[in-house]
């Protein structure tokens, strides 16, 4: 169980989230749906580790996250390109992590020529799927998922929804997704959470 125990965020003088309690259970996908501007993004960092609440604190099974190693809560953020080093190949990057075999690499329309490439040489539509692929190394349990599929043209985000609804089946992979399109979220989510007006 992933969970936020009364948590805050306080950024600029603004306090977000104020008081929130969440509870992810392995295989429940939470979606998250809140105005541009509301902290969605934020959420998600302090829910993957990424960041620090204000107050309260977030735990996956009653421990918190740990601070070494591997963390099986994966974040993909709305910006993939800032979690790679343009100084290393994109395949650097992914192997540094697992190593996923072909049949992972065609689900997600990855070709192995992308995987010798810096960040800079490909599009952002192929380094948010190589993001996505590295995020799902067996040892993820929860996975927050922040926009991840926009970048995709419509055809590429049905193919990489399908893949994702898999693994959180076959895998028990709990998930929040954070989205800007409630439509996405009614589709995929088990449930869906937006701040009251």
């Amino acid at each position: 169980m992933l969970q936020a125990h009364n948590i805050s965020i306080t950024q600029g003088g603004t306090t977000l989230w104020p008081d929130l309690n969440l509870s992810i259970a392995p295989t429940e996908r939470l979606g998250i749906f809140a105005p541009s501007g509301y902290g969605k993004t934020t959420l998600g960092r302090v829910l993957a580790g990424w960041q620090q609440p204000t107050k309260g604190r977030i735990t996956l099974d009653n421990q918190p996250l740990p601070l070494k190693g591997y963390c099986p809560v994966q974040l993909v953020p709305q910006h993939p390109e800032r979690t790679f080093n343009p100084a290393r190949t994109t395949g650097a990057a992914l192997y540094d992590v697992w190593q996923p075999g072909n049949e992972w690499l065609e689900a997600l329309a990855i070709v192995p020529e992308l995987l010798k490439r810096y960040p800079s040489e490909v599009s952002g539509g192929e380094l948010a799927r190589i993001a996505l692929l590295r995020a799902l190394a067996p040892k993820t349990r929860f996975l927050i998922a922040d926009e991840i599929t926009a970048q995709l043209d419509p055809l590429m985000q049905a193919q990489a929804w399908r893949f994702i609804l898999q693994q959180s089946q076959q895998r028990n992979l709990g998930m929040v997704i954070i989205s800007h399109n409630n439509a996405l979220l009614d589709q995929v989510c088990t449930q869906v959470w937006q701040p009251k007006p």
